[in-house]
């Protein structure tokens, strides 16, 4: 098996354990009886705890070179953690602890996974496409599984998938990267970027709006009377279409302005439908053209951190992106959309969701004036 096919493999087996955990678990917290402010709690710590932890990681995984010694332990301690929601079920400060330990050693998994595609010169949107098919069929799968048995499988799942990854981390065939002296003062001068800066931004507020179309969609799809196979159908739908943006959209020559402008405008039009309360299969449909915008956006998003960084700091770069812009907005809005949940109902807060994805398109343009229009994503033959 070649070094691709292993990524390839990574990436599947990754987003297929992560995606009951995504998808059902604000579900199983609604059967134990959670509130939507306890529910909003658990995915602000899920998202937040891990921004502490995300910028040791990629200045160690940087400074000594060990991205895969890295994910292999994130992966192993994650599996253990998870299973640890089920026992604690009834006792909301312990689920609190263990949501911030998984956090932690979660959080370094996608992005030094990115660092190393990229470090490698593989393609990330083809590789990437693997994960984004693994997440729609699974979560499609759990769903039929969650509705027969319940919603507490995801966990179990969660945990089978670590194994699975642990295994594959043993064989996969990366060399260690040279260590890299003064990390630190070089992430610094990073951030200072403006380039980079309005990136940050952009990622934070496309992050925001993630909740309402990842955890909060399974509560949004029960409120219009359909049960948990139909916010698997709605997910597989999205991953469908991140799939053929992530294996097309880099054939085809388009700057990462246009993508990034194009993935916020998607979600606009999902979330400002999602307001009128429309039919579940509208919700399904839906799906498709908001899995088009995130795979439009994140595709743009992390090869231009790529572009902007040093390599000696590409591990760095990547957990900056994740951790000070998609974790940070998504622990925000995890944080306002249960809240939003309580004071006006599921429908109306995907109204103020809309919203925000119109900023992310102004952000978004202001890097036409300091990348330019001819700056442009990677092809793939």
């Amino acid at each position: 098996m070649d070094e691709r096919r292993y990524f390839e493999s990574f990436y599947f087996l990754y987003f297929a354990a992560l995606s009951g955990f995504v998808v059902y678990r604000n579900a199983y917290f609604a059967d134990i009886g959670m509130t939507g402010v306890q529910m909003g709690t658990i995915g602000f710590l899920l998202r937040v705890a891990g921004i502490a932890a995300l910028p040791l990681w990629g200045v160690l995984s940087d400074r000594f070179g060990a991205q895969k010694r890295i994910l292999f332990g994130s992966v192993v301690v994650s599996g253990v953690l998870v299973l640890a929601y089920p026992q604690f079920a009834s006792a909301f400060p312990l689920l609190v602890f263990v949501t911030v330990a998984l956090a932690a050693f979660r959080a370094p998994v996608r992005p030094v996974a990115n660092s190393m595609l990229l470090s490698a010169g593989l393609p990330y949107g083809s590789v990437r496409a693997y994960g984004s098919i693994a997440f729609g069929v699974a979560a499609l799968g759990i769903g039929l599984v969650s509705s027969q048995v319940g919603s507490v499988i995801v966990f179990y799942c969660f945990a089978a998938g670590m194994a699975a990854l642990a295994v594959i981390l043993i064989r996969i065939p990366v060399e260690s990267k040279p260590p890299t002296e003064s990390v630190g003062l070089r992430a610094a001068s990073l951030i200072r970027d403006r380039n980079f800066a309005a990136l940050l931004v952009a990622a934070f507020l496309m992050g925001a709006m993630f909740p309402a179309g990842g955890a909060y969609l399974s509560v949004y799809v029960k409120s219009l009377g359909a049960s948990d196979a139909i916010t698997g159908l709605s997910v597989a739908a999205k991953t469908l279409g991140e799939a053929v943006v992530f294996l097309y959209a880099a054939r085809i020559a388009t700057s990462y302005r246009r993508l990034l402008i194009a993935g916020a405008a998607c979600h606009v039009v999902t979330f400002a439908l999602y307001a009128s309360a429309p039919a579940a299969s509208i919700v399904v449909s839906m799906q498709l053209l908001l899995g088009v915008g995130y795979a439009a956006f994140m595709l743009a998003a992390v090869n231009l951190a790529h572009e902007l960084a040093p390599e000696s700091i590409g591990s760095t770069a990547q957990t900056f992106l994740t951790g000070f812009g998609f974790a940070t907005g998504s622990g925000v809005g995890e944080l306002v959309t249960g809240r939003l949940l309580d004071l006006v109902g599921i429908q109306s807060t995907y109204a103020y969701i809309a919203a925000v994805g119109l900023v992310v398109i102004a952000v978004s343009g202001l890097l036409d004036g300091w990348l330019g229009t001819d700056r442009q994503i990677p092809t793939e033959s």
